[in-house]
């Protein structure tokens, strides 16, 4: 039987409620937690561009039939497309009956810096878009971990 001190449910736990302790008494340890925090979240951000691609690539290559591949492309695709449209349906229900953001009055902010980020935002058409899929560069697709770029190059 295992013990409950090797358990990841129970270490998880563990931790957050020291982190939550720690963060009341001494909150003077937030700068030194932040560095550990934000170094810990960059090793795991640099490990997920590599990982995508070579399960991606590694999957493929071991199914060796190309038929096969492309059935399990197609249900994969049907498979995100189905469970996409049912989160949106969800989240559109879910808004319509609660109506978040009623009766709340927001201040009107700064309309230079809303501006700039209005305009950045209608800068990217569809074409865009797609055309950006396609990596210039796959080392620099891996290292700004651009996912889509990656996907598509495996």
């Amino acid at each position: 039987m295992k013990s409950i001190l090797s358990n990841l449910t129970f270490q998880v736990l563990v931790a957050i409620a020291l982190g939550i302790l720690v963060g009341v008494l001494h909150p003077g340890f937030a700068p030194y937690a932040e560095l550990i925090s934000k170094s810990f979240i960059n090793m795991i951000s640099m490990l997920i561009a590599p990982i995508i691609f070579f399960t991606i690539v590694l999957g493929i290559a071991h199914m060796g039939d190309m038929k096969k591949v492309g059935r399990v492309g197609g249900k994969a695709l049907l498979y995100f497309e189905i469970v996409t449209t049912l989160a949106i349906v969800i989240g559109l229900v879910v808004a319509n009956l609660l109506k978040p953001g009623v009766g709340v009055n927001v201040p009107a902010g700064d309309v230079s810096k809303i501006a700039t980020y209005t305009a950045q935002a209608g800068e990217i058409n569809w074409l865009e878009f797609i055309a950006h899929i396609i990596p210039k560069n796959i080392f620099e697709a891996f290292t700004k971990g651009e996912i889509l770029q990656i996907l598509f190059f495996a």
